[in-house]
C-alpha cells in the first residue's frame, strides 16, 4: 500500500517549533515540510538542519504550494490573521495556543473552520500527556476540590491577563479536562515594579466543588502540580513524571521516567501524541479534542477570571 504523503507547511520557527513540533514532524515519513519564517536566513538554516527543500519568507506564496495542512507557531498577537488566511485557503489548521489573543476571535476562527469544512486544533499538550491522560480517567467526572498549580523563578509579563494568556492558560485547560465547566468566582493577584509575580483563581465547579487555579513568579525553580479530591478518591500529579492516587489504606503510584532536555521528552510531555492526534484528524475528518471550539470554552473562563480580579 503507498504510503499517503501530508504537504505540510510550518509557519513560524522559533522557539517553540526547534523544541517541539520540528523534531516530532521530521520524525514522520508520511510528511513533506514546507517552512516559513519571516527572516530568510532562518528559513535557510532550518532547511539545512533537516534536508528541507522548500522554504519562504511569504505566507502568499506557502499558500501557492498548496498545502494539506499547516502549523502556525508564530507569536501569538498573529494568530488570527495567519490562520484565518489559511482558513480561507482552504488549508487545515494547528495553533499552538493560544488560539487568538480574544475568545470572540478565537470563535470566530471556529465558526469559519466549520463554513470551509477545515480541521482547526489548539496546541494545549499537556491533554495529551500520558499521566494526565490516566489521572482523567482515574478521576471519572468526580466532583470536589481541584488544586492546580504552575510556578516559576522570575516573572516574564507585565499583568493578569498577560501572563493568563501565555502562561496559566495551559492550567485553566487542564481544570476543564479533569473537571468540566465552571464558573469564576474570584482571583487575587500580585503585581511589582510593573510585573505580575502570583495569582490565585477560584472556579466554582459545574460538577461540584471547586478548581482552585494558583501561579508563583517568584519560586525557586519550575513546578506544576495538580491535586484532586473527592467521593473518596485522591490524586495528586508531579506534570509529566509522576501520578499519586491513595487513601488511608492503600496507595498506587504510575512514574513517566525521561531524560532532561525538550526532544526526549516530547512524549511524555504529550507534544508527540497531539501532532500525531492531528494528522488522525486530517485522515477521519473528525473533531479533535483539542478544537477551536474547546479552545473558545477555556479562553472564556480565562477572560472571566481576569475580569473578576482584585489586584
Amino acid at each position: 500500500m503507498e504510503l499517503v504523503k501530508w504537504r505540510i507547511g510550518i509557519v513560524g520557527l522559533g522557539g517553540i517549533a526547534s523544541k517541539a513540533y520540528l523534531p516530532v514532524l521530521t520524525q514522520r515519513s508520511d510528511v513533506e515540510l514546507l517552512v516559513c519564517s519571516r527572516t530568510l536566513s532562518t528559513v535557510e538554516e532550518v532547511q539545512a538542519r533537516y534536508g528541507l527543500s522548500r522554504g519562504t519568507t511569504e505566507i502568499d506564496e506557502l499558500v501557492s504550494l498548496k498545502p494539506d495542512a499547516a502549523f502556525v507557531l508564530t507569536p501569538s498577537p498573529t494568530h488570527f490573521a495567519v490562520v484565518q488566511q489559511l482558513l480561507d485557503a482552504g488549508v487545515d489548521v494547528f495553533v499552538e495556543k493560544p488560539a487568538t489573543l480574544k475568545s470572540e476571535e478565537t470563535k470566530v476562527l471556529a465558526e469559519l473552520a466549520e463554513t470551509r469544512g477545515r480541521v482547526l486544533m489548539v496546541g494545549f499538550n499537556r491533554r495529551f500527556a500520558p499521566l494526565h491522560q490516566r489521572a482523567r480517567e482515574l478521576w471519572a467526572g468526580r466532583s470536589g476540590l481541584a488544586l492546580l498549580q504552575k510556578h516559576r523563578s522570575s516573572a516574564a509579563h507585565p499583568d493578569l491577563f498577560s501572563n493568563y494568556i501565555d502562561d496559566t492558560i495551559h492550567i485553566i485547560d487542564l481544570l476543564r479536562f479533569f473537571c468540566g465547566e465552571g464558573e469564576a468566582v474570584a482571583t487575587t493577584a500580585r503585581v511589582r515594579d510593573g510585573r505580575m509575580i502570583g495569582a490565585v483563581s477560584i472556579v466554582a465547579l459545574e460538577r461540584g466543588g471547586h478548581g482552585v487555579i494558583t501561579t508563583t513568579l517568584e519560586a525557586g525553580g519550575w513546578s506544576e502540580t495538580y491535586s484532586l479530591h473527592g467521593e473518596g478518591t485522591t490524586l495528586e500529579v508531579d506534570a509529566f513524571s509522576r501520578l499519586r492516587t491513595g487513601g488511608e489504606t492503600e496507595e498506587r503510584i504510575w512514574r513517566e521516567p525521561y531524560a532532561s532536555g525538550w526532544k526526549p521528552t516530547l512524549e511524555a510531555r504529550g507534544f508527540t501524541q497531539q501532532v500525531n492526534h492531528f494528522f488522525d484528524c486530517l485522515a477521519s475528518r473528525q473533531t479533535p479534542l483539542t478544537s477551536a471550539r474547546e479552545s473558545y470554552r477555556t479562553q472564556r473562563l480565562l477572560e472571566d477570571l481576569v475580569a473578576c480580579a482584585r489586584l
